[in-house]
């Protein structure tokens, strides 16, 4: 038998990778947390956000992982220093944090609203400067304040020294309202791009209909030098149009949020077929997330799940990092980015 390396051992035959996670959420930390809107919510009550972050719980040392939180200081010990701690521990260089500014139609017994709020300052200052070169961010961006309000949310983001923005759809309406027009155009001038939920979201007084990836047409044509990433590649409700603006426009990206087949095993989101054609028809322009710590059980075994697939070993590192770092032209701290 030939000692020659196949094709198999080739695809399957790592070398060392640091990775890097492009989507994970800070906010739900438990020092100050009922100074964030919103985020202590993510916890409490009978809700599915909360009954998901019931595993989290578990992992993080909670005794009755499953009762219902009603108070603050029944959240979990969870802080920075953990992310950093799951971090480490799966290889990770990096993470990209997803600072919000969102608030939700009105809906029967909240007539203003449900916000959500973690503040760029917030971010920049527990997590990127405490941490350096181990987090970046967007900075949260609406126009529900009027248009003047949301071009001073790019500034605020761009005086942190975030290179992007995110628009959080289920909170904040259409992508391609008008009034956010001089926001986007603000972004461009700055050189920021722009990140466009296009997932499902359960919290309360969100609306499926703002998060179908269809409405990125707009903005993608309306803005080509606007970089674009859609996040989740419109999981649960439009993954084909989805894949077509990233085919269709060169200024559109995607993720791959939530990336666990145990949790997301649904046909042209995260099995093969949908990763071979993310290999065949973009392999440049996708970029690995988690959602963190929404999948803190299953961290590592993501990474472990991309990294065993049939596929090239050239389109996993572009996929677990390094299309990322060439997106946000990162400069890795260490040797072994």
């Amino acid at each position: 038998m030939s000692e020659q390396e196949g094709t198999i051992e080739k695809m399957m035959m790592p070398k060392p990778f640091k990775f890097f996670d492009s989507h994970g959420h800070p906010g739900l930390e438990k020092k100050g947390i009922m100074e964030r809107p919103g985020c202590f919510d993510m916890w409490a009550g009978n809700t599915v956000g909360a009954r998901t972050l019931m595993g989290a719980r578990a992992a993080l040392g909670d005794p009755n992982p499953m009762s219902i939180i009603t108070k603050p200081e029944e959240c979990p010990e969870f802080s920075p220093q953990t992310f950093i701690d799951y971090m480490d521990r799966s290889n990770v260089e990096a993470m990209c944090l997803q600072c919000i500014h969102g608030i939700s139609d009105p809906y029967p017994g909240n007539k203003e609203g449900w916000k959500w709020y973690v503040p760029n300052e917030y971010v920049k200052k527990e997590f990127i400067d405490a941490y350096p070169g181990r987090f970046t961010a967007v900075g949260g961006v609406h126009a529900r304040y009027g248009k003047e309000a949301a071009v001073e949310m790019v500034l605020s983001a761009h005086e942190c020294g975030f290179p992007g923005c995110k628009f959080h759809t289920p909170t904040a309406g259409y992508p391609n309202n008008p009034d956010l027009y001089p926001a986007y155009e603000k972004m461009s001038e700055l050189g920021m791009h722009l990140q466009v939920h296009t997932g499902q979201e359960e919290l309360p007084g969100t609306r499926a209909k703002y998060q179908d990836p269809v409405y990125l047409d707009d903005v993608a044509m309306d803005f080509p030098n606007l970089r674009i990433l859609q996040l989740h590649c419109g999981l649960f409700n439009n993954p084909m149009q989805g894949l077509w603006n990233v085919m269709k426009f060169e200024n559109v990206y995607t993720d791959i949020t939530v990336p666990h087949p145990t949790l997301m095993q649904f046909k042209y989101y995260w099995d093969l077929d949908h990763m071979r054609v993310l290999e065949f028809f973009m392999p440049d322009k996708v970029f690995y997330g988690t959602d963190f710590p929404l999948t803190l059980t299953v961290y590592q075994a993501m990474i472990d799940n991309i990294m065993n697939m049939p596929l090239s070993l050239d389109f996993k590192y572009k996929l677990m990092g390094d299309n990322f770092r060439k997106f946000l032209n990162w400069e890795s701290k260490s040797d072994n980015p």
